[in-house]
């Protein structure tokens, strides 16, 4: 197998594995620059991460109760794999109805493919997201059964309950919601496609350099709040089983009366879970790259740098599909338990409204969102 020297200024010349320590180096620096800071934050918020980990505690004892739960992301995993094998093998199928062009040698399309091409591209935009939507319904679903059951083991295979529940009652909803994420990411795409095309004309213009990054920042932003709003309009969907508007009007005005009751113990766990994400796969790719380097530590810099960051990426998609379960499972049993105290069912459980009950919202919280409202 050869190699790539890689060109440097003034003439320098470094083989791959001197590449590979520099960027090794680099990265020490940040992730040790990041573990500092975090070190620190953590010895000034040790009483909230106690918080934290009670708060993922509970959902532990969730899916300690249904740890079929930790096999549900491998079903999306096949079905999203399924839908991109079926979007490739069309879109070649699209690609090679246009006619060869001797000239350019290239393939023209008229205007009815290339719209064939776009609906077929949204298409694939729409199912990963209808992908997703219903996996958190379907845990949505499981995790309120877990709640309300009196006691654990009257629960009979809540997962399969769940599936069944929203193929059944849901699917609409799942459908609604997830259109709604496909047509902003498309609009992300269409956008992108565009700025690429400014670039291409004027590189140097800072104005259009100015343009995408804004836009690019707004849309991601309008993608996140679409997010916060379909999930949890899911888990309301999916304990009063009503429709997606009505759920997601539900969900809001729930979270606003209580935003100071569960606020806090909300971001706190998605902090830590996000966390967890990016230490799995930083301690992957680490295990990959000394792999590679036959177990020793001192040649891990032999390494190819591509491979291991693959390797990397794929360790976070993995990691987030998992880590997702318990942030969808925690936000469905603060919902429960929210709805549970305003309709006083008492079905919430012990170790629920233990934490919240110790953990009541600071004066300095009240006053801050009693002057906004």
């Amino acid at each position: 197998v050869g190699t790539t020297d890689v060109k440097l200024p003034g003439g320098t010349t470094w083989g791959p594995a001197e590449t590979n320590l520099e960027l090794l180096m680099a990265g020490c620096v940040i992730v040790g620059a990041v573990f500092l800071v975090y070190t620190v934050l953590l010895f000034f918020l040790i009483p909230r991460v106690s918080l934290a980990c009670d708060v993922i505690g509970i959902a532990t004892q969730c899916l300690t109760t249904c740890p079929t739960f930790l096999v549900f992301p491998i079903f999306q995993w096949i079905a999203t794999v399924i839908l991109f094998i079926w979007w490739i093998f069309v879109m070649v199928y699209l690609a090679g109805a246009g006619s060869w062009n001797e000239e350019t040698r290239t393939y023209d399309w008229d205007d009815n493919l290339r719209r064939a091409m776009l609906f077929h591209f949204f298409g694939l935009l729409w199912g990963r997201a209808f992908i997703l939507a219903v996996g958190n319904l379907v845990i949505a679903c499981a995790t309120a059964d877990w709640f309300l059951a009196p006691d654990d083991r009257e629960l009979t295979m809540p997962l399969v309950v769940g599936t069944k529940r929203t193929m059944k009652f849901h699917l609409g909803t799942a459908a609604f919601g997830s259109f709604l994420i496909a047509v902003v990411q498309f609009i992300r795409w269409v956008f992108r496609y565009y700025m690429y095309q400014l670039k291409k004309m004027n590189p140097e213009n800072k104005m259009v350099k100015l343009l995408s990054c804004l836009g690019e920042c707004c849309l991601w932003c309008l993608e996140k709040v679409l997010n916060f709003i379909n999930k949890n309009a899911y888990i309301q969907a999916s304990i009063k089983a009503t429709g997606f508007l009505r759920s997601a009007k539900n969900a809001f005005l729930l979270l606003l009366r209580n935003c100071l009751r569960i606020g806090t113990l909300t971001i706190l766990a998605n902090a830590f879970i996000m966390v967890g994400k990016y230490l799995i796969a930083v301690a992957t790719a680490f295990l990959c790259a000394l792999i590679i380097a036959g177990g020793d530590i001192g040649d891990i810099t032999s390494a190819p740098i591509f491979s291991v960051a693959i390797i990397c990426l794929l360790a976070f998609c993995v990691s987030s599909a998992f880590m997702d379960v318990w942030e969808m499972v925690i936000d469905t049993i603060f919902q429960c338990y929210c709805m549970d105290l305003e309709y006083g069912t008492n079905k919430c459980k012990g170790k629920v409204k233990q934490v919240v009950d110790d953990n009541p919202p600071s004066d300095d919280d009240v006053k801050a969102v009693g002057s906004q409202m």
